[in-house]
């Protein structure tokens, strides 16, 4: 792909200022990847603030709005993080590489959670109304702790997933065991309470991503998401907690094979 000729020319104050030749494809994806390869670069090392979309838009010739959905990009692959009252930090020098996941047995499962950790950003207390007992095939008018969390790698502060964990009352005490490199939900039933999973319903389904999760994601509303409905059973069939995901789609994979010769049955 061909790349915008850069000229340099002086402003009223004698700085000077990165012009532009109209690029041939859209505004936003030339400035992406000019941004990019400066963060490769360490123009902009880790840790460091990214300038304010003002000072890129100058810099660029550019409007905000192409700013902005430079920008955005960028956040989707984990590269920066915008905080409030701070600024636009870059988080990591190469786009992270999506998370590949097989998920079809209890014991891949188990492997997973042990792999990534949640963030915990808010709480509620609800009751399960006819929906959410479907959804989490629990009796309706039954109290939860609603957990609001991000989702991340083991290692790694770019989240895959927004995530809603489900907690019968009298396991309330897991979140506050919900910090830093902690034990997985599974394993931490079982530490705190003695509770056993002996089943797992997963329910999978592409979604969009809604304004609450985007904008805790930093991502835009309406992205393409997966959500992923996971529910623990004890041996009486009784759920125990659930955790409803929805992983960004460029940070997430579910790869599951099946293998003929070694399946009972084959239809």
């Amino acid at each position: 792909m061909k790349t915008s000729k850069l000229n340099a020319s002086l402003s009223q104050t004698g700085r000077a200022v990165r012009t532009t030749v109209a690029p041939p494809t859209p505004r936003y994806v030339w400035l992406h990847e000019c941004l990019l390869r400066d963060i490769k670069s360490g123009k902009y090392p880790v840790g460091s603030l990214l300038p304010t979309e003002d000072q890129l838009g100058k810099t660029f010739g550019v409007s905000r709005h192409t700013v902005r959905e430079a920008t955005r990009k960028l956040v989707d692959s984990g590269l920066i993080s915008r905080r409030p009252s701070i600024g636009t930090i870059v988080m990591a020098s190469q786009p992270a590489a999506p998370y590949v996941a097989a998920l079809g047995s209890l014991e891949a499962l188990m492997k997973y959670t042990n792999t990534t950790r949640l963030e915990v950003l808010g709480q509620a207390r609800v009751t399960a109304d006819a929906q959410l007992a479907q959804d989490l095939r629990c009796e309706v008018g039954s109290e939860w702790l609603e957990l609001h969390t991000k989702r991340h790698l083991v290692g790694q502060d770019a989240p895959i997933s927004f995530t809603k964990v489900y907690l019968r009352p009298e396991f309330a005490d897991i979140q506050n065991h919900l910090h830093g490199d902690h034990p997985s939900i599974y394993a931490l039933l079982n530490q705190l309470y003695g509770e056993e999973v002996a089943s797992v319903l997963q329910h999978i389904e592409a979604t969009l991503m809604p304004s609450e999760a985007a904008g805790l994601l930093q991502l835009k509303p309406g992205s393409p998401a997966l959500r992923m409905l996971r529910c623990y059973f004890d041996r009486n069939g009784r759920l125990l907690s659930a955790s409803a995901n929805l992983y960004i789609a460029d940070r997430f994979q579910l790869v599951t094979s099946w293998n003929k010769d070694s399946a009972e049955t084959f239809n």
